[in-house]
């Protein structure tokens, strides 16, 4: 058995570290891109199941402010709730009346700073976002929110329950849109 010197297995020895620090490194760069990866899709689908919550409690908040109108009693000429909270109590009426079962949270903000739509005989006609970031969903060509086609922030999302009358409506009763350059 020949005994081979120390000094010439060293390079070869430090050949192999090297290989192996050079794979770690890659592996763990393989890591790092494959997480920012899950968190970028984590974060989409995060965006899109808030902005499908926002068009299920718009929709409760246009239906609940329709029922309020409806149900306005004779004679009283405070058609619109002058707050959200009349919504879950009709002021006007001698019992109790809901028309919704809580005051949900805006899902893009979870916080309830909703911007209200003011109505054009006073009080409140809807809501919108108080978030103007950019949404994910922009086509809306069928269904209840057609006249959200082609918006491209939440804030512009506005929940009013003339916009569901489409050509019925009167110029009167839309809501204004607010320039672009304001927001």
């Amino acid at each position: 058995m020949k005994i081979i010197p120390r000094h010439h297995m060293l390079p070869c020895t430090l050949r192999q570290s090297g290989f192996t620090y050079v794979g770690a490194m890659i592996v763990v760069a393989i890591i790092g891109v494959a997480t920012v990866a899950t968190a970028t899709v984590a974060d989409t689908v995060r965006r899109r199941t808030a902005e499908e919550e926002l068009l299920t409690v718009g929709q409760q908040y246009i239906k609940a402010i329709l029922e309020y109108e409806l149900n306005t009693p004779a004679g009283n000429a405070n058609r619109a709730p002058s707050r959200l909270e009349d919504l879950l109590r009709d002021p006007r009426q001698a019992g109790v009346k809901r028309y919704i079962r809580q005051l949900y949270p805006d899902p893009i903000t979870g916080k309830l700073d909703w911007q209200l739509v003011a109505a054009p005989g006073g009080g409140i006609m809807g809501i919108k976002s108080s978030s103007c970031a950019t949404s994910i969903k922009r086509s809306f060509t069928h269904g209840d929110f057609t006249y959200l086609d082609g918006q491209k922030r939440y804030c512009d999302w506005i929940f009013a329950y003339v916009m569901a009358c489409g050509a019925n409506c009167k110029d009167g009763e839309k809501p204004q849109r607010e320039s672009s350059e304001s927001n």
